[in-house]
């Protein structure tokens, strides 16, 4: 039999890990999938974007960021900051502790929890300590019809109208469908969700009585949360971390499982998960999920569009560790990121981490003797072609010459042959073919790219030529 020439095989996908190695090859690293609304392709793997600079003057713990009334906030150790389009830092007060801060504001008010420690509000000139002992001890603040809602376990506190910093006694009750702890209530399409451990307890806002909102019957979410910063929301959907370990999301009414099986299986693994740290963004018209865990130095994103399909990994540097971004706030057109070493806007046309290099990945699937209608007979692989951008090097320096490095596992993932690598074009040279010279014999492998250099990449599929050994 010869060669079998151009079978198409998928280089886009999620990343997937199971418990067992040969399943859990697929990694998608520092590249994320788009749909392509029209291509002979459905899906092609982009470059995630980079990190630019803009300051590295504040540093710190940063505790989390946000915006009011078109202006950009942050908090950085111990210290609060307004930032401007240049990202120039203005110091504005004392923020106390250590504990990442919770943050809401009504468009002239900015309420900053820090669980466990102060509450502060910040009226756009001066930065006060809440007094009031119906709000003292909130470990969260959400905001809703111009009122806030503090998080008072056992109780939440629907604030006086327009006056975040007042709270009558009267306008506190619990969530009481299920006996549960409450994390946080949260506001997300005209809807409270008051979140637990173990539930998730909707109330709306009826405008009556104390408090004026009501519990909305027959809507109890019967899964509650393991990170109460994991919380976050995009305009389509609230996500969150389960307290069964899975990522779940709701827009509103059911809820619905945002983590596929394999993806939960490796969350599993970790040794903690309540300092799980969520946050989304929307880019090039796709909102995106992103989860940090800090103990376990590793970060999950998702693509809305794709569903459990959509999961990809997030990296700073090249060995494999957690993101370095830590927040991001949409303000100033811009999308703006933070960590202890400064500030960052996400740009397409910004090809490392802050300076840091970016190594990208994609494992994917098993080739195998399938396509002949004979899974686990020995075959001969003697070409894989990538179908991809070309001529996108760089003028001068690393990337001018840019390459893809290849490498085949035949023992489930547990080591690596290195096949070189081919060049993907200096610059305007797009007739180049992005191609490997395999010529190995095996019963299953398993592919795998990877690069550095600081050009931005667009993948759309990838064939191989095989045979059935033997014939």
């Amino acid at each position: 039999m010869t060669f079998k020439r151009d079978i198409p095989i998928n280089v886009t996908g999620p990343s997937y890990q199971s418990r067992s190695a040969p399943l859990a090859s697929q990694q998608t690293k520092n590249f994320y999938q788009q749909i392509v609304e029209e291509g002979v392709d459905q899906f092609v793997l982009h470059s995630w974007f980079g990190l630019k600079t803009i300051s590295t003057v504040v540093t710190g713990a940063e505790r989390g960021s946000t915006k009011m009334a078109g202006i950009g906030y942050r908090v950085a150790g111990t210290t609060l900051y307004s930032f401007d389009t240049a990202g120039v830092h203005t110091s504005i007060g004392t923020i106390s502790g250590t504990a990442r801060c919770i943050m809401s504001n009504d468009g002239f008010n900015l309420v900053i929890v820090v669980p466990g420690g102060t509450i502060y509000m910040y009226d756009g000139t001066t930065l006060s300590i809440i007094t009031d002992t119906n709000i003292t001890g909130s470990i969260a603040v959400t905001y809703l019809n111009s009122q806030m809602i503090y998080t008072n376990p056992p109780l939440f506190v629907v604030a006086d109208a327009g006056i975040p910093n007042l709270a009558s006694g009267l306008n506190a009750a619990s969530a009481d469908s299920q006996p549960d702890e409450l994390l946080h209530a949260y506001a997300f399409k005209q809807n409270i969700n008051m979140i637990g451990k173990g539930s998730i307890e909707p109330w709306w806002n009826t405008g009556e009585g104390n408090p004026p909102i009501a519990r909305l019957d027959g809507q109890l979410m019967e899964t509650g949360c393991a990170a109460t910063y994991s919380i976050a929301h995009t305009d389509e959907a609230m996500y969150w971390l389960g307290d069964d370990l899975s990522v779940w999301r709701t827009s509103g009414g059911a809820k619905e499982k945002a983590s596929s099986v394999a993806i939960s299986h490796a969350i599993e693994g970790y040794a903690t998960v309540s300092d799980a740290i969520g946050y989304t963004v929307s880019k090039e018209g796709q909102n995106f999920y992103i989860l940090t865990f800090p103990a376990a130095n590793k970060t999950w994103a998702l693509s809305e569009d794709l569903g459990n399909k959509g999961w990809f990994e997030l990296s700073s540097g090249t060995n494999g560790g957690k993101y370095q971004a830590t927040s991001m706030t949409e303000v100033y057109g811009q999308c703006w990121a933070f960590d202890e070493n400064g500030s960052y806007q996400l740009d397409i046309d910004t090809f490392s981490n802050g300076g840091e290099t970016i190594q990208r990945r994609r494992t994917m699937g098993v080739i195998s003797g399938k396509p002949f209608g004979k899974r686990g007979s020995s075959v001969q692989l003697s070409k894989i072609k990538l179908l991809m951008e070309t001529g996108v090097g760089l003028i001068a320096g690393q990337g001018e010459n840019p390459q893809i490095i290849l490498e085949m596992s035949y023992d489930g993932c547990r080591s690596w042959k290195d096949y070189g690598f081919a060049r993907i074009g200096r610059m305007g040279d797009f007739t180049i073919q992005v191609e490997f010279d395999i010529l190995d014999t095996f019963r299953e492998g398993i592919p795998r790219i990877t690069t550095s250099d600081p050009v931005p990449y667009s993948i759309y599929s990838a064939t191989i030529d095989l045979r059935l050994a033997g014939r």
